[in-house]
């Protein structure tokens, strides 16, 4: 909370103060200005609003906890002086919503005071790694249920939308229902979550933001998502118990802790999807079940891509390579940091005994075959 010491309307009256809860202004200025590309100067400032805009929303908030404060019913006219206190804790407000990084300027002005300024431009925090966040077209004032439950209840619907033969009509009831979970998750508790519950959490979220970026981008079945394999995990956000998370923040702060480390549980990486049609296929992923799970998928998608290509050439010698498809190149040092170690790890989810021999043995040719980007089709499984 925020805490603004102010002076009483009434000067016989003793001073008093006034609290602020930062996640319901953060979120009430949100719905309360207009996020948009701003262009000064020949440069384009994307996701922004503008001081002054803010400054008014903060003041007419300020006001209605003045009015509240000191008992003055909303018919009634509202004094000079309110306004000025109004307007002044609008802007002490303003400065600790910097200092608590809810927004930051993004751009210099002259002005000395920045929200005065019709220059000068806010970005929200949310805003400033990743893209738009598609869960608070409505904010979820109810008490939500426990966040495993969510999630994987979220996860289920954006399944079933996309086993339809066309992208979802966003008038539709299916639709309706999956945004209605999604919004859900504003207010979910997830320190209440352990080790094994988010990462079950964070997987199922992780998958359904994805299956929901490309509703919302509306993603052509067969477009080639190499050139966005990169920008993909950042484009959309979702809001989760205040705090906004992108699919890269889902990978790699909580289901990889930090980027380089050694992954805790490398079966993590056949549940991780894109969407595309190499990617590890998509699926709700329970608590108690978790192990079990990860197992399955890891096993699946080894035998779906780990395969051996046997040629020769034209001295009539045979040489055996190794086919493994490039999630252990990108990630191998997740499954072992030495090469022998990586082919012993994946070893363990082959269940053919000569691929099995050969991973074992640690010695083989390796090739991997290039990734197939292709996105998968509406109607058939994620």
């Amino acid at each position: 909370c925020i805490k603004i010491d102010v002076e009483p309307t009434n000067k016989q009256a003793a001073g008093y103060s006034l609290m602020f809860n930062v996640e319901t202004v953060a979120q009430g200025l949100r719905y309360g200005v207009t996020v948009r590309d701003h262009k000064t100067m020949l440069k384009v400032y994307p996701r922004c609003f503008c001081g002054p805009e803010a400054l008014e929303w903060l003041t007419q908030h300020a006001l209605k906890a003045f009015m509240n404060k000191e008992k003055v019913d909303m018919g009634q006219p509202v004094g000079e002086r309110l306004h000025i206190l109004s307007r002044s804790a609008a802007l002490l407000l303003a400065q600790r919503l910097i200092e608590t990084e809810v927004f930051s300027q993004v751009n210099k002005t002259k002005a000395r005071n920045p929200f005065s300024d019709p220059s000068a431009l806010f970005r929200f925090r949310e805003d400033e790694k990743a893209g738009p966040v598609l869960n608070t077209r409505h904010a979820w004032n109810c008490r939500a249920r426990p966040p495993v439950l969510v999630a994987a209840d979220l996860l289920q619907k954006g399944i079933l939308l996309h086993l339809r033969p066309s992208f979802p009509n966003e008038t539709s009831q299916e639709y309706q229902d999956f945004m209605q979970v999604a919004e859900e998750l504003q207010m979910v508790d997830t320190s209440v979550l352990f080790r094994k519950a988010e990462t079950s959490f964070f997987l199922n979220l992780h998958n359904a933001l994805l299956l929901h970026t490309h509703y919302h981008r509306k993603t052509g079945c067969g477009e080639n998502l190499k050139q966005l394999r990169n920008k993909l995990p950042k484009l959309h956000q979702y809001r989760i118990g205040g705090q906004c998370y992108c699919m890269e923040d889902m990978r790699h702060r909580l289901l990889r802790h930090k980027p380089g480390a050694r992954c805790a549980d490398p079966r993590i990486h056949f549940a991780l999807s894109l969407g595309s049609m190499s990617c590890p296929d998509v699926r709700v992923y329970g608590v108690d079940e978790l192990d079990e799970q990860l197992n399955e998928v890891a096993f699946k998608f080894c035998e779906r891509h780990v395969r051996i290509d046997v040629s020769s050439d034209r001295s009539s010698s045979i040489t055996t390579t190794l086919l493994l498809p490039k999630v252990f190149k990108w990630h191998g040092k997740a499954f072992g940091f030495e090469r022998k170690q990586m082919l012993q790890s994946v070893a363990q989810y082959v269940e053919d005994p000569i691929i099995k021999a050969l991973l074992e043995e640690g010695a083989c040719r390796i090739k991997y075959p290039d990734y197939d980007w292709r996105k998968r089709p509406a109607g058939a499984p994620p």
